[in-house]
């Protein structure tokens, strides 16, 4: 069952970026989720979804602060964590906010995750 609700605001630690977030991705191992047919961890509250966009506002210890007010896509925002990026911003490791060219929207930029990674192994990986 999905709710809105507040919870406080994120904070980045050491080696995280602080994203305020323009657009969530979702993808098929989301909805599994929601269906439980995936994995569900056993977080009291779960915020959904693994990608996303928006602008760095805030680094944690260990980031170049130069990312502040960098426009970057989210990966694996929810993987083995309680909080995704179905939320106005999420705290995530520096590596998994990527920078998002200034030619794309945020709405693009939500679907650069799961959805281009899976198309692209589709069209390109031979196994």
């Amino acid at each position: 069952m999905l709710e809105v609700g507040e919870i406080p605001d994120p904070v980045a630690g050491p080696g995280e970026v602080l994203v305020d977030l323009s657009a969530s991705g979702i993808n098929p191992s989301d909805c599994n989720r929601r269906r439980g047919i995936r994995d569900r961890p056993g977080y009291p509250i779960i915020i959904p979804h693994n990608d996303g966009a928006g602008v760095i506002s805030a680094v944690g210890e260990g980031v170049n602060p130069d990312r502040v007010g960098e426009r970057v896509w989210i990966w694996n925002g929810q993987r083995r964590r309680a909080f995704g990026t179905a939320a106005q911003s999420i705290a995530i490791a520096s590596a998994n906010a990527v920078r998002l060219p200034d030619t794309m929207t945020f709405e693009q930029g939500a679907c650069l995750g799961v959805p281009a990674m899976t198309a692209y192994e589709s069209l390109f990986c031979r196994r």
